[in-house]
């Protein structure tokens, strides 16, 4: 191999934007797990920690997750983020409950499942400290193998959280087909909705299913002491942002 190919494939491995460096990122756990709580509205009480990631690099997240999404090496990050999870809870497994995030990507990698069963076959805490979180990025075209998947979690006693609704086009596909017990609203539709009320009067809508469909919601990027009552007065169950409590770097991995 030239100088010049080995210098090419040593940026690759070490920029997070290519596939390979990506995954070369992930298996060198060269990322920080960060933790965000998550906080009932009515009694300020922790209900779980939502785990994010941060890679070291001067890249923005979404420049990075991007990519991956579309090589379908999330799913890597994914499987890493989970199992990482589990031996937290294994280790302390009185401590708050977890949340992780699964990129509607990693549904179209064929070992995903496998793997994701494979990783929460070690967890020895309680199922129901370990919840899951659909993220909206990528849009599923195939919905029915990951209703089926989504369902076996809930029935293994895992709570399930869709992300971001309110963010695009996806939201009500996936409220029409996907199980949930959470429904996380998106961050500018709260704030959005606290300035505007036709946005107002479409979160209102949303929210006014809670009793059909037997959800709880969360308002995410709660950033003001203005946006936290707006968020308590339409009824929210539980709030997270920066006035709440800002990620930090989780202790147990």
């Amino acid at each position: 191999m030239s100088d010049l190919k080995v210098i090419a494939s040593a940026k690759a491995a070490a920029d997070p934007k290519t596939e390979k460096g990506f995954r070369a990122h992930i298996s060198q756990k060269r990322y920080t797990v960060m933790r965000q709580p998550v906080v009932c509205s009515h009694s300020n009480k922790i209900l779980h920690h939502e785990w994010l990631v941060r890679f070291d690099s001067d890249t923005g997240l979404e420049r990075i997750l991007r990519p991956a999404e579309m090589s379908g090496a999330i799913s890597d990050l994914d499987i890493s983020m989970l199992k990482q999870a589990v031996s937290a809870l294994n280790k302390t497994p009185d401590r708050t409950a977890i949340a992780v995030n699964l990129s509607g990507a990693s549904f179209t990698d064929p070992a995903f499942e496998c793997n994701l069963f494979a990783a929460l076959s070690q967890l020895r805490a309680a199922p129901s400290k370990l919840l899951f979180e659909l993220t909206e990025t990528w849009e599923l075209e195939d919905l029915p193998p990951v209703v089926r998947l989504l369902n076996i979690l809930r029935e293994r006693g895992h709570s399930l959280c869709l992300d971001d609704v309110g963010a695009g086009a996806a939201s009500i596909r996936y409220l029409r087909a996907l199980p949930a017990d959470w429904l996380k609203i998106d961050g500018d539709f709260v704030s959005g909705a606290a300035k505007n009320a036709q946005e107002r009067a479409v979160l209102m809508a949303i929210m006014s299913l809670r009793e059909s469909l037997n959800v709880r919601f969360i308002a995410e990027g709660i950033e003001s002491e203005p946006l936290r009552q707006f968020a308590m007065e339409i009824g929210v169950d539980a709030l997270q942002g920066y006035i709440l409590g800002s990620p930090e770097p989780e202790n147990d991995c």
